[in-house]
């Protein structure tokens, strides 16, 4: 039986060089997006590569399911069941990059997040606070959590980057919550409730 108490520190979930692998490619993604901005060459609108106006963080780059992160939704997975003990399906992934002066607003999460992960890929350390708990991640450790039922946050970072990418699941008796409502892990936010023309 699992003794799962609503929020856990899973050491080295990710190799290294996988980690800063995923770090580097969202590093980049981030100067390459704010260039297509900048230059109008990418409508303020569209944010199929990313966005910098997130509520939660305002100024830092962040993206909604990144494919290289939706397949790594899918491979921790069975590391997120052995934790809580409980089958779980796939709802959205998330990332971000957090620069000096940022900040995480104390909050709840949706339903689509009932059971998540935090995965430190890299740069600044920047600790979490959930329940009141101060929380330090090293580069591949991940705290895996219960964000509807816990606040969490983090207060303004003094580093120069830290990426972050948020791994959401709920427990496999809420399937109508799979995927975040879209039809397969990979699509953006605007497909969700909307099925496919090719749909069979």
């Amino acid at each position: 039986m699992s003794k799962f108490k609503g929020y856990e520190i899973v050491k080295k979930a990710l190799p290294k060089d996988i980690c800063k692998h995923i770090s580097d490619y969202f590093l980049q993604k981030r100067k390459v997006t704010d260039i297509l901005f900048n230059s109008r060459y990418q409508s303020p609108y569209d944010d199929i590569n990313g966005i910098f106006n997130d509520k939660q963080a305002p100024g830092c780059f962040s993206i909604y399911s990144d494919i290289n992160n939706e397949v790594l939704l899918t491979r921790l997975r069975p590391t997120m069941e052995k934790v809580i003990g409980k089958k779980l399906v796939e709802a959205y992934s998330y990332c971000r990059v957090y620069e000096r002066g940022a900040e995480l607003r104390r909050h709840k999460d949706r339903p689509s997040c009932e059971i998540s992960t935090t995965l430190n890929l890299g740069g600044d350390p920047w600790p979490i606070f959930i329940n009141n708990t101060k929380v330090i991640l090293k580069q591949g450790d991940m705290l895996v959590y219960e964000g509807c039922k816990y606040e969490h946050w983090r207060e303004r970072f003094d580093g120069v980057y830290c990426t972050q990418v948020f791994l959401h699941y709920v427990e496999e008796n809420n399937s109508n919550l799979k995927y975040d409502g879209r039809h397969m892990l990979g699509l953006p936010a605007f497909f969700k409730g909307r099925k496919l023309n090719n749909d069979r």
